[in-house]
């Protein structure tokens, strides 16, 4: 059986891509999904491309992420 992800947030990359952020359960796990989908017959689809962690690392992950002001 497929779990539901609550849809946090979303960025339009091009008028036909859009990644989105998640989070929701599975298998009695929380979980964080950033997933990249693609616009087909004016409806967004996931694609196989985006990562999918236990939410446990989500403060390990934005961490991570916000080393890119560094740069």
């Amino acid at each position: 059986m497929k779990e539901k992800m609550k849809e946090i947030a979303f960025l339009d990359i091009t008028d036909n891509k859009r990644l989105i952020l998640s989070i929701g359960e599975y298998r009695d796990d929380e979980r964080v999904d950033l997933r990249l989908f693609v616009k087909i017959d004016n409806e967004f689809i996931p694609t196989k491309k985006g990562i999918n962690f236990h939410s446990e690392h989500l403060e390990g992950f934005i961490n991570m992420i916000s080393k890119l002001n560094d740069v």
